[in-house]
């Protein structure tokens, strides 16, 4: 069995270390042997951090003086891990720096940038050819025309 090499990315005395695998990182605390979590990197959408509730004291093993890192994807957690304070930005700062942060990310309303709706009503576009007839750019005939296309 082929062991898989990646580059150790240092986050400081006490705070852990980051392994860059390429399309995949891990972040690995300060004296453990085990991943905390391991994530493709090109999921990640997002980052959070929040105080440790008592289900995290359960499920994570944190203690009251740590935070909660979240790794959020596109709608959902990738990871969560019990980190001292500080860490949290530290794992950040290096996953958004890796080339394919957020590589996979898609737009929740596919579209809505490519066509634009139009913000004027045909009320609106009445009024604007009933000035233009008062002003005498129109003439009687042309507004009733013009009318006609605009509402049918």
């Amino acid at each position: 069995m082929a062991r898989e090499v990646g580059n150790s990315i240092g986050l400081g005395f006490g705070n852990g270390s980051v392994i860059d695998y390429g399309d995949s990182v891990e972040y690995r605390q300060t004296g453990k042997l085990i991943p905390a979590f391991r994530v493709t990197v090109a999921d990640i959408t997002g980052f959070s951090v929040r105080k440790v509730t008592r289900d995290d004291k359960k499920r994570l093993d944190a203690s009251a003086l740590q935070q909660v890192f979240v790794v959020q994807g596109s709608g959902t957690t990738l990871a969560e891990v019990a980190v001292n304070h500080g860490t949290a930005a530290k794992i950040e700062q290096v996953l958004r720096a890796h080339p394919r942060f957020g590589t996979n990310v898609h737009q929740s309303t596919p579209g809505a940038s490519s066509t634009a709706t139009p913000t004027t009503s045909w009320v609106d576009e009445l009024a604007k050819l009933a000035a233009l007839r008062d002003t005498g750019v129109l003439t009687s005939e042309e507004f009733e025309i013009a009318k006609r296309k605009l509402i049918s």
